[in-house]
């Protein structure tokens, strides 16, 4: 998220421009020293480079470095550049996209600036970093690119009354797939590049500025800004880029966070306090090797109620003789019916061998198809790695020298 820079922010910027603990010297060349120091959670290097420049002035080099329409006219990889809006007169949002040697896609940037002048004989500073835009979402073609700190500081020379010393640092991140030890080997041979095409921006400012239509300066007049003003809710996202501070600016934040713990443990434990839903229970399956089938329920076969027994009657022979012969009719027609019950029986009997058997097919069906799916996996597994090692070989092969010396001639 956007945020209004403040007093602190550039005393902190001037302690990472000024303390060289944790640094290493990479290049020493005339007037210009190139530095980099690792940073904890991030594979690539912080920068800093120190120059000095015997004939130009602290307010020419402050006035290329904001004026958008002259940096249209050096800066050579610049492909795209817009002015979003400002936030007051010492803060703006702004858009800008770069270009990269082939095969690099081009990057781009949402940034915002802050600048302070404290007078002729103080300091001048500026200090950018990338924030969102909802307006403004990653492009098809660029790949966003992040810059968590980049700042200039000015200086006027007192040896010299026409000249100056300029301190640069930046910490960015190009995002895509370039691996980082081969950036963190590049950026401090750029350096220098990119302090000789300022230089020479600077000399010719002057002269090409008498040549415009309008000589406006609204980072020095702010009667003359012309951007639109933009709200800071405009520049807002979930994930915050933090500043690259000093030591000793971390720990006077690190004492500030103990009050800050209390609202983010509130905000962990309210997703906890929201009521569950009940449900549904899934039907009983039984697993098999690879496939999920479903149990075949066996009707529970009723038992036979017991017998209800009478009290013994004594009959007399009559009566014996008469329900004698309704028996024996009874018995008659009961006896074809013993071969249905038969068939009835070996038809239970030959469904429970079909249920068994289907259900045991069934399970061989599932592990053969368990079986193919495997070995398929497998199969597509190692084609995929054989084809992508080769990629990689080529890739490798046909972008070695070429990459590395194209990337030689980036500037920040």
């Amino acid at each position: 998220m956007a945020r209004i820079a403040d007093d602190s922010d550039f005393e902190a910027l001037k302690r990472l421009v000024d303390n060289h603990d944790g640094w290493t010297l990479e290049l020493s060349k005339s007037d210009t020293q190139v530095y980099t120091r690792p940073v904890a959670g991030c594979n690539f290097n912080m920068v800093k480079i120190h120059t000095e420049f015997a004939d130009v002035t602290a307010d020419i080099v402050f006035d290329v470095l904001h004026d958008p329409d002259y940096r249209k006219v050096w800066d050579s990889h610049m492909l795209a550049s817009e002015e979003i809006g400002i936030l007051n007169v010492n803060n703006d949002v702004g858009y800008y996209a770069m270009s990269c040697p082939p095969p690099l896609k081009p990057r781009d940037f949402v940034l915002q600036r802050s600048w302070l002048d404290t007078g002729p004989q103080g300091e001048q500073m500026l200090l950018s970093r990338s924030v969102p835009h909802k307006n403004y979402p990653p492009k098809k073609g660029y790949v966003r690119a992040m810059s968590y700190i980049t700042g200039f500081v000015l200086r006027t020379n007192e040896n010299s009354k026409t000249g100056c010393i300029l301190k640069y640092v930046a910490h960015c991140d190009p995002q895509g797939t370039l691996p980082p030890w081969l950036v963190n080997k590049v950026t401090h041979t750029l350096g220098p590049r990119m302090v000789k095409d300022l230089k020479k921006a600077a000399l010719g400012y002057a002269s090409w500025k008498l040549t415009q239509p309008h000589l406006r300066k609204p980072w020095r007049f702010p009667e003359e800004i012309r951007c639109p003003r933009i709200s800071i809710d405009d520049c807002l996202d979930t994930t915050t880029v933090p500043l690259a501070l000093p030591p000793a600016a971390a720990a006077t934040r690190n004492v500030q966070q103990p009050q800050q713990q209390p609202q983010q443990q509130i905000n962990t434990q309210t997703p906890l306090q929201q009521p569950t839903t009940q449900r549904k229970l899934p039907q009983l399956k039984a697993q098999t090797n690879g496939r999920v089938l479903p149990i075949l329920h066996k009707k529970a076969q009723s038992t036979p109620a017991s017998p209800v027994v009478e009290e013994a009657k004594f009959l007399k022979r009559d009566e014996l003789k008469e329900k004698a012969t309704p028996l024996e009719d009874k018995r008659k027609d009961e006896k074809p019916k013993k071969p249905k019950d038969a068939k009835d029986a070996k038809a239970k009997e030959a469904s429970k061998d079909s249920s068994v058997k289907s259900s045991k097919e069934l399970e061989k069906e599932a592990k053969a198809a368990a079986k193919e799916s495997k070995k398929l996996s497998k199969a597509a597994a190692k084609e995929a790695a054989a084809a992508e090692s080769a990629l990689a070989k080529k890739e490798k092969k046909e972008k070695g020298l070429t990459k590395r010396r194209s990337l030689l001639n980036l500037k920040f």
